[in-house]
């Protein structure tokens, strides 16, 4: 719970991603296990819906996390919630999904949709940029295993820095997608930082 002195790590996310973080990974990892090639290439239609879906949830969730951190950073308030503090954690464990995903979306998706569906799988031209941007704020953030204030949050110095009609959209758009339990609509708010 919020209050003048505290405000949470998570604003709500938490229960709209759980199933979704990771999935990317396994359901890749999963569909390449299969070694039959022409059970591959009638299944990858299906595959790929899922993935996409997937992977449009999980980057809508790291763009919340970037855009959460600016709307919080301007306060200086202690962070409840943050399970990272005082864990240890090296800079190859906070990144691994991270440095999955931009793999995933830079390489191995564009190959595979080329090999099976003879097209090429051209990402939203949001995702590379939220994916680097992610990478680089946990970076600078050495994972929030130090982050127990909002004044320590470190944001890219490349972000864009909102106003406060800009931060009260950011913090409406956030609200209603936790509502709705939908984060895709943050996807609006991506100009509000980049």
């Amino acid at each position: 719970m919020d209050n003048e002195d505290t405000i949470q790590f998570d604003p709500g996310y938490a229960p709209i991603v759980t199933e979704s973080i990771g999935q990317v990974g396994y359901i890749y990892y999963m569909f390449n296990a299969v070694n039959n090639v022409k059970i591959k290439r009638q299944n990858f239609f299906a595959v790929s819906i899922k993935l996409e879906k997937l992977l449009k949830e999980n980057i809508a969730f790291y763009l919340g996390c970037l855009l959460w951190a600016s709307y919080i950073s301007q306060f200086d308030k202690k962070i409840t919630g943050n399970k990272l503090l005082g864990e240890e954690a090296s800079e190859e464990e906070y990144t691994s999904e991270i440095n999955f995903l931009l793999d995933f979306v830079e390489n191995k998706y564009p190959r595979d949709y080329k090999y099976y569906k003879n097209k090429n799988y051209i990402p939203d031209e949001k995702y590379i940029p939220i994916l680097r941007a992610y990478k680089d704020f946990l970076i600078l953030n050495n994972g929030f295993v130090d982050c127990s204030k909002t004044c320590q949050i470190i944001m890219p110095e490349y972000f864009k820095k909102p106003d406060g009609s800009e931060l009260d959209l950011i913090y409406k758009e956030i609200q209603n997608a936790i509502k709705i339990k939908n984060l895709e609509g943050l996807f609006n708010c991506y100009d509000l930082i980049f």
